[in-house]
């Protein structure tokens, strides 16, 4: 009585395994297209997001090579306490 029951159970355990696999790939296989295009819209919006920040860092840099730290630049001239 004990082996029937094991073999019960050990059949029921493989069409489980079974049905789970069929239901996975029925989904794989069903929405492939719906999430073929929500990867390949991801990926678009990362490289956008990377251009953005490249461009953003680029526009930084130059922002930087040109800041005087809140000083104001002269006309040129040395300064002098002479009055003309």
């Amino acid at each position: 009585m004990g082996g029937t029951a094991k073999m019960n159970a050990m059949r029921s355990a493989v069409v489980v395994v079974g049905a789970l696999a069929f239901g996975y790939l029925t989904l794989q296989l069903g929405f492939k297209p719906f999430l073929e295009k929500a990867q390949l819209e991801q990926q678009r919006q990362e490289a956008l997001l990377q251009a953005q920040s490249a461009s953003s860092q680029a526009e930084d840099s130059f922002d930087d090579s040109f800041h005087t730290s809140g000083t104001v630049l002269s006309d040129g001239l040395p300064n002098s306490d002479h009055k003309l």
